[in-house]
Parts: structure tokens; sequence; C-alpha cells
């Protein structure tokens, strides 16, 4: 014959109820976030339709911070963080911050990795994509940086910089990454244009909204100039956009972000209509753009 006591069945019913209760609140929760998601998705899905930009771009409820020290590398070496309202600073500081934890920074040939390459590197990916959400650049896992250029066993050449897409690697050479902004308005920075090509992979293999947007806006100015061939030959013949831009859609992508962002004012001047493009598919709008 078996006896319970009353009082542990009851708290084994207890028990069970709880753990059911529980259970059944964590799958109400779950559907109820899948519903909210999608009908946020399906309305800004509309309003991207509509104004070719998301909803909202910052939602940074607690803001990281940066040392001292790494601040002042930003405000005397990075012109478009001093360009920025003071809350847009605190953002682009949060953001800096978890770029910085979030990736792997290796020096090579001897080269230390000092809070000065950390941030001015980060800061330029930061800057690239202020206009995005989503902005710690999945498609980057490893930062590697020599101290000049750098021989490639897979080429069999010297590079200043590169980007892996396959080991999620970008690789810069620290004197060309200095070179890219010792002249602000040359339109020749090896940092924007292998984080432009990072950005790029990064928008092919992502489904978040600036995503969506980088991608189909490049793809429009892509067939744009394939159509229209009065444009794509006042590009070439204006010698404005280097030659190297029409060696394929991604060298082409990362020549027009440099130009972008070393050279608004002009390039808005001469080419407008691929100036508004550009700047759709970054969502920039900031001081000076």
């Amino acid at each position: 014959m078996l006896l319970i006591n009353p009082t542990e069945d009851f708290y084994i019913g207890t028990l069970i109820l709880t753990i059911l209760v529980g259970f059944l609140l964590i799958i109400v929760f779950i559907w109820i976030r899948q519903i909210i998601v999608s009908v946020f998705g399906g309305i800004e899905m509309g309003y991207m339709f509509v104004t070719k930009r998301p909803m909202f771009i910052y939602f940074h409820p607690f803001l990281k911070k940066i040392e001292t020290r790494q601040e002042s590398i930003l405000k005397q070496q990075f012109t478009f963080y001093n360009r920025l309202s003071n809350k847009h600073k605190a953002y682009f500081r949060h953001r800096v911050a978890a770029f910085i934890e979030n990736k792997q920074f290796i020096g090579k040939d001897g080269f230390l990795i000092t809070e000065e390459v950390r941030v001015l590197i980060s800061a330029t990916a930061i800057m690239l994509t202020f206009g995005f959400r989503d902005f710690i650049i999945k498609s980057i896992k490893n930062i590697i940086v020599y101290p000049t250029h750098y021989y490639s066993s897979v080429s069999e050449d010297y590079h200043k910089g590169e980007y892996n897409v396959n080991l999620k690697t970008l690789v810069l050479s620290w004197d060309n990454f200095q070179d890219g902004f010792r002249i602000e308005d040359d339109k020749l920075n090896l940092a924007i244009h292998e984080l432009a090509h990072a950005i790029h992979f990064n928008s092919m293999y992502q489904n978040d909204i600036n995503s969506v947007i980088f991608l189909d806006t490049f793809n429009k100015l892509r067939d744009i100039l394939l159509v229209d061939e009065n444009l794509k030959a006042k590009l070439v013949s204006s010698e404005y956009i280097r030659d190297y831009a029409f060696t394929n859609d991604f060298e082409l992508l990362a020549v027009i972000l440099e130009t972008f962002i070393e050279s608004p004012k002009e390039f808005n001047y001469r080419f407008p209509k691929v100036y508004s493009l550009v700047k759709q598919m970054l969502n920039f709008n900031f001081k000076g753009y």
C-alpha cells in the first residue's frame, strides 16, 4: 500500500502547475513578440517604400562610454565626429565602444595595436554606418593591421589593404590608412574603400532594413549607369571618379563611397543624381552632406 503525505502531494501539484503556467507564459510572450515584430516589420517596409529610409536609427537605452583618451583622439583627429550635435556625439561614442568590443584587432610584422589605431579604424566604420540602425558590420570579425604595404601569398603581390569575405577579415596598412585622412578631399581613402567592400557584402547576407535599402539603392544606381550611357560617359570623361571604379560593381561602390565622403559638395554639384542615390544608400543626413 502506497501512502503519500497530503502536504507533499499539494506542493508537487503546485510545482507542476507553476512550471506549466510558466511554460505557457513563455509561449505567449514569444507569440506576442513575433506578432509585434511582424507588424512593425510590415509597417516599416511600407514606410521604407515611401521614404527610402528606416523609421528610426538610434535606439541605445544604455549608452556605452569610451575612455577620456579615446574621446580626445576623436576630437583631435576625426572631423566627422566634431561636426555632430552633442546627442549624435554620444551615439557615435557608444557605437565606437561597441565596435571595438566586437572586433579582434591584430598587429602584423611588429605593428603595435594602440588606442589610436582601434579608435580611428572603428570611427571610420561607424561614420560609414552612422545612418544605419544595425551598425556593427557582422561581415567583419578580425581587423589586421600592418605597418606598411604587405606581401600577399594569395595574390603573390603587395597590397595596401583588402577585405576577405570568407575569413571575415579586414586588412589595412597603417601608413596608407593615415594617408587617407591626411588629405581629406582627394577622394582616396584606404579605410573607406575596404570598409565599403565589407558593408557591401554585409548587405548581401543580412536582411535588416538598412541592408535592404543599401543594396536596393546600389542596384538602382548600377542599373541607371547601364541604361544611361550619357551619364556613364560623363562620369568616365570627367575623371572626377577614377577609372578603377569601372573595374566591377564592387570597385564602383567602393570608389563612389570614397568620393562621396571626401568630396560631397563637388560630387553633388557635378553629378546630383548619383550623389542623391549614394546619400539614400547610406541614409546620410549629417552636416556637410
